[in-house]
């Protein structure tokens, strides 16, 4: 028995915030934000376009490891991580 993969989040939030007027912070309760062009931006760029353009989860484990990689060798070197 395959469970279903949709996840029941997304499509309330999505809801939330169309049948909304006005955008309130209630209907944005859910959203998080962080500042554009900063580490966890473009790791979310980077995820997503993993995860829906490029293969799916095999792909985006592939960029997590990748990424938890370079953290690993930048702490061990003492190495500033940009973004």
């Amino acid at each position: 028995m395959m469970e279903d993969s949709r996840n029941e989040y997304s499509e309330s939030i999505g809801c939330q915030i169309i049948k909304q007027d006005d955008v309130t912070q209630e209907g944005l309760s859910g959203l998080k934000s962080c500042p554009p062009d900063g580490l966890v931006w473009r790791l979310a760029i980077c995820s997503s376009h993993a995860l829906y353009s490029m293969g799916g989860a095999k792909s985006f484990a592939h960029v997590w490891f990748e990424f938890v990689q370079e953290l690993r060798y930048r702490w061990e070197n003492s190495l500033r991580i940009p973004g």
